[in-house]
């Protein structure tokens, strides 16, 4: 399958492109490149079908059959968790507790 000059200016009008005559030509011969790639991927699809897989191979990384450190919840991550709750110190030069009279 090609692209002649009147198939690229229908696409180019449906498109909404304005193209001059030496824009038109190159993408005419742009857009037959592109056709012809897709033709010779079409073929190598067709060509060789595709590999059994095996079951013994795996591509991913050794690791990747372990259970999730994250399924017994996020408590062993934190410093210091308590009650369900992540404790978090206060932040230099904050006071704990309840505030001052008058300030």
């Amino acid at each position: 399958m090609s692209v002649g000059r009147n198939h690229a200016v229908r696409i180019a009008a449906l498109a909404r492109l304005r193209f001059g005559d030496a824009e038109l030509t190159r993408i005419t011969a742009e857009l037959n490149r592109i056709l012809d790639h897709v033709e010779t991927l079409r073929t190598l699809e067709q060509a060789s079908p595709p590999a059994p897989p095996d079951e013994r191979a795996s591509t991913r990384y050794p690791g990747a059959e372990e259970p999730d450190a994250l399924r017994d919840g996020i408590g062993p991550f934190a410093p210091d968790w308590r009650e369900g709750f992540f404790v978090v110190p206060p932040l230099p030069g904050v006071q704990a507790g309840p505030p001052e009279e008058g300030a």
